[in-house]
C-alpha cells in the first residue's frame, strides 16, 4: 500500500504541462465536433441557424461558420467538463472526515464519489498538484494547549509552571500577532511553512551533512547475485529508468490508502540535486538538464553520459549490458591507482568550513570536475569493503571511508565488493518515502542470469565512454588532513544496532490497537527501563496530503503513557490496570498522529511563529526564551514505510534504514513493519556518550515488546 512525506515549489512547469494536455484534449474534441456539425448540418439546422446569426458578422461562408460553431461547442464542452472535474477533485480532497470519522456515511459517500471521479485511468505524475489542499494554520489556542499538554509529563513542576506563565503571556501578547501573520501568509502561498522549514530546519544548519543530517537505507534480505559489477549495472539502469519516469511524467502518482493523491513535488529534487555550501545559508541546486552520472572507484571519478543514440537516431538510456561493459572498463583502469583523490571528504566538514574551501576550489583548475560532480543525476561508489550483516551494511552506507561519499548529493548509492548495496540520502532535499519508493522499484526489478551475471543482450550500439575527472589538490593538503580527522571522529561516533522481536503487527491488530502506537509505547518502556525517566520524543508524520507538504511532529508522550510505563514496574498495579493504561496511551498517540497528519500538530505552528517573529524583527517572546522551548528530542523516531507498489515480498524488501540520533545524549530509532509477523528496529546513538548505548536500548526494546505480548496474552 502506498504510504506516507515531500517538497519543492515548481508548480509553474507542472501547470503549463497540464494546461497543454487539457488544450490538446479539448482541441481534438473541437475538431471532431466541427466535422460532425458540417456533416450533419441539416439535422442540426436550428442550432446552426442560431449560430449563423450569431456569427453573421464574420463574413465567412456558411460551411466555414458551421465548422467554427462545431469547434467552439466541442472545445467549450470539454473545457467546462475538465474545469468542473478539477473543482470536484479540489472539493473532495479538502474533505478530512476519512481520517476523523472513517466509518461515517459521509465518508463512505465521499469515497464512492472520489473513486468514481478518479476512475481507473493513469494520471501524469504531477497531475493532482494544483488540486491538493493548502496546509492549514492550526488554531492558536489549540496549539498552545496541546503544547502544554505534551510538555507536562516531561518537565519538573517548577519548569512546567514557568512554561505555563510564558504560554499565557504569549496568548495575550505576541501570539495573536504572529498567528495572524501566518494566516495572511497562507492566503498567498500553497504552503505557508515549506520555505521556513527548508531554510531554518536545514539550510541554515551548520552541522555537517555526513552522519548528522543524511540518512541511509540497506539492502534486501536475499542477495540476488555476488557480482559487484552486475549488481551495479542493474542498480544504475533501473534508477535511471525511475528518473526517466519522473522526467516524462509517467511515474504513477502515489495514493494514500490507494485513494487520496499525495504531493509529488518532492520527486523534482530526488535526482540531479546538490546541497551547495555557502556561509550562513546553503542552497539546493537542481540541474534539470543533467544527462550524466558520477562513478567512483579506488579514488578515481568518472563522468558517464547515460544516453546513446538508437538505430532510429533517438537517444535512449544505456542498457544493463552497456553499463556493465562500461563498469568493466572502469574496473580495469582503476585496479592500480597512483593517487587517490580525497576531495569528497570536504563534504563531511561543517558547512561554513566546506563553503570556504569550495570557493577556493572554484578559482582553480578543479572547477570543471567539481561542477561535473555537483550536476550529476546521482553518485555511485564501487566500494572495496564487504559488509557481513545489516548493521555493517547500514554503517558503511552511512559513513563510507570518508573519500567515497559525496554527502551533498540528494541521493547516492554504494555497491560493495560482495554485491550488497545501500543508499545515502541528503535530508534537506527530501524525506524518506521518496527514496523509499525508488529503492523498492530497483529491488523489485533487478534481474540476473542463473550464474548471477547480467542477462545477455543482443543489440549493439556505440555508447559513450567514461570520462575521468582530474583533480589538482596540492594546495589543499592541510585542509584535506583536517577534514579527514573531522570525518573520522564523526564516523567513529556512529553506533548502529539492528534488532527484531519475534512477532509483528498481526498480534497487535488482533488486540485492536494501532501497531504504530503500540511500538511507540514499547520505545517509551524500553527507554524508561534503561534511564528511569521519560524522554522528550519525536515521531514524524507525513503531511503529503497537502500541497508541497513534508512532515509534522507526533508527540507520543502523554500522562497516559507515563502512567502505563510506571505501572509496568509498580508492584501494586494489576494486569487489568496496566492493559487499560496501555490502551489509553495508544489511543492518545493515534489521535495525535491523526492531528499531525491533518496539519494540526503544534510543533510546526510554533516553529512558524518563531521564524515569523524574527522576520518581523519583534523582541523575543518569553515563550521563545524559555529553556523548555529549546529542549532536545532525546528519543527521535520514525516509521519507515514499506509496500509502495504491487509485487512486494519480504525477500525483495529493503531491510530498513535509519539516521543518527538528533541529540548527543539521545537515540535515533527507525522501525520498519514487514507484513504481519516482522518488525525491524535500527537503533543509533553516539559512541562517545557514556550515558547511552544502542545495544542496550535494542535489547530493552525487544524485552519490552515481549513483556507487552505477555501482558495482553
Amino acid at each position: 500500500m502506498p504510504s506516507l512525506p515531500a517538497i519543492a515549489p515548481f508548480l509553474g512547469d507542472t501547470s503549463r504541462l497540464i494546461s497543454y494536455r487539457k488544450f490538446s484534449e479539448a482541441s481534438a474534441v473541437g475538431f471532431l465536433s466541427a466535422i460532425l456539425f458540417v456533416v450533419f448540418s441539416e439535422p442540426l439546422k436550428n442550432y446552426v441557424d442560431f449560430g449563423e446569426k450569431w456569427m453573421s458578422l464574420s463574413g465567412l461562408p456558411y460551411q466555414m461558420n458551421t465548422a467554427m460553431l462545431g469547434f467552439i461547442v466541442g472545445f467549450g464542452f470539454v473545457k467546462i467538463f475538465l474545469l468542473t472535474r478539477i473543482q470536484l477533485f479540489k472539493m473532495l480532497l479538502n474533505y478530512q472526515g476519512w481520517m476523523t470519522n472513517p466509518k461515517s456515511m459521509a465518508t463512505k459517500m465521499w469515497a464512492l464519489m472520489l473513486n468514481a471521479l478518479r476512475g481507473n485511468g493513469r494520471y501524469p505524475t504531477f497531475f493532482f498538484q494544483p488540486m491538493l489542499p493548502k496546509l492549514p494554520v492550526p488554531n492558536l489556542n489549540l496549539t498552545l494547549d496541546r503544547y502544554l499538554s505534551s510538555m507536562k509529563p516531561i518537565l519538573s513542576d517548577d519548569d512546567y509552571m514557568n512554561l505555563t506563565t510564558a504560554v499565557l503571556a504569549f496568548k495575550e501578547k505576541e501570539g495573536p500577532v504572529l498567528h495572524k501573520f501566518l494566516c495572511q501568509r497562507a492566503t498567498t502561498k500553497d504552503n505557508w511553512l515549506i520555505d521556513y522549514w527548508l531554510k531554518y530546519a536545514y539550510l541554515t544548519n551548520r552541522e555537517p551533512c555526513a552522519v548528522k543530517v543524511n540518512c541511509y537505507a540497506t539492502d534486501r534480505k536475499d542477495m540476488p547475485t555476488n557480482s559487484q559489477l552486475a549488481r551495479a549495472s542493474n542498480l544504475i539502469h533501473y534508477i535511471l529508468r525511475f528518473h526517466e519516469q519522473i522526467q516524462d511524467e509517467t511515474l504513477t502518482p502515489q495514493y494514500l490508502q490507494d485513494m487520496i493523491p499525495m504531493c509529488m513535488e518532492g520527486y523534482r529534487r530526488l535526482f540531479s540535486t546538490t546541497r551547495i555550501p555557502y556561509e550562513a545559508v546553503d542552497q539546493l541546486m537542481t540541474y534539470e538538464e543533467s544527462k550524466h552520472i558520477l562513478i567512483y572507484r579506488n579514488g578515481v571519478y568518472f563522468k558517464l553520459d547515460v544516453f546513446a543514440p538508437d538505430s532510429d537516431g533517438k537517444k535512449k538510456l544505456l542498457t544493463v549490458g552497456e553499463i556493465y561493459a562500461t563498469l568493466q572498463l572502469i574496473a580495469s583502469q582503476t585496479e592500480e591507482v597512483d593517487e587517490c583523490s580525497r576531495i569528497a571528504v570536504f563534504t563531511s566538514e561543517r558547512r561554513d568550513t566546506w563553503a570556504k574551501v569550495r570557493q577556493r576550489l572554484l578559482t582553480t583548475s578543479n572547477r570543471a570536475s567539481l561542477e561535473a560532480v555537483e550536476s550529476a543525476i546521482f553518485f555511485v561508489s564501487l566500494d572495496d569493503v564487504a559488509p557481513k550483516n545489516i548493521e555493517e551494511n547500514g554503517s558503511c552506507t552511512m559513513t563510507g571511508s570518508g573519500y567515497n561519499r559525496w554527502f551533498d548529493k540528494s541521493i547516492q548509492f554504494s555497491v560493495f565488493r560482495n554485491a550488497k548495496v545501500g543508499t545515502n540520502v541528503e535530508h534537506s532535499s527530501m524525506d524518506a518515502t521518496l527514496p523509499g519508493r525508488l529503492w523498492e522499484y530497483f529491488l523489485q526489478n533487478e534481474k540476473y542470469a542463473e550464474n548471477g551475471g547480467i542477462i545477455p543482450e543482443k543489440s549493439k550500439r556505440s555508447t559513450p565512454k567514461p570520462v575521468r575527472l582530474e583533480w589538482d589538490l596540492k594546495d589543499f593538503e592541510e585542509d584535506l588532513d583536517k577534514a579527514f580527522n573531522h570525518f573520522r571522529s564523526l564516523a567513529g561516533d556512529f553506533e548502529l544496532i539492528v534488532t527484531s522481536p519475534d512477532y509483528g503487527k498481526g498480534f497487535i491488530k488482533k488486540k485492536r490497537m494501532s501497531p504504530d502506537g503500540y511500538i511507540q509505547m514499547a520505545l517509551q518502556l524500553a527507554y524508561y527501563k534503561l534511564h528511569n525517566k521519560i524522554p522528550k520524543t519525536y515521531e514524524s508524520a507525513s503531511t503529503r496530503m497537502f500541497s508541497t507538504g513534508r512532515t509534522e511532529t507526533i508527540r507520543p508522550v502523554s500522562d497516559f503513557s507515563v502512567q502505563w510505563v510506571k505501572s509496568m514496574s509498580h508492584k501494586r498495579a494489576t494486569r487489568e490496570q496496566q492493559i487499560m493504561l496501555l490502551k489509553r496511551a495508544v489511543l492518545y498517540q493515534t489521535q495525535v498522529k491523526v492531528d499531525a497528519s491533518l496539519g494540526m500538530g503544534w510543533d510546526r505552528h510554533l516553529f512558524g511563529m518563531f521564524v515569523a517573529s524574527r522576520e518581523l524583527n519583534m523582541n523575543p517572546a518569553a515563550l521563545f526564551q524559555d529553556k523548555s522551548f529549546w529542549m532536545h528530542d532525546t528519543l527521535s523516531t520514525s516509521q519507515t514505510p514499506t509496500r509502495y507498489m504491487d509485487g512486494w515480498t519480504l525477500e525483495n524488501c529493503c531491510m530498513g534504514g535509519g539516521f543518527q540520533a538528533a541529540y548527543h545524549e539521545g537515540y535515533g530509532v527507525s522501525y520498519m513493519i514487514y507484513g504481519e509477523d516482522h518488525i525491524k528496529f535500527h537503533v543509533t546513538s553516539f559512541r562517545s556518550c557514556d550515558a547511552t548505548s544502542s545495544a542496550k536500548l535494542g535489547d530493552a526494546i525487544v524485552e519490552s515488546m515481549h513483556e507487552m505480548r505477555e501482558l495482553l496474552s
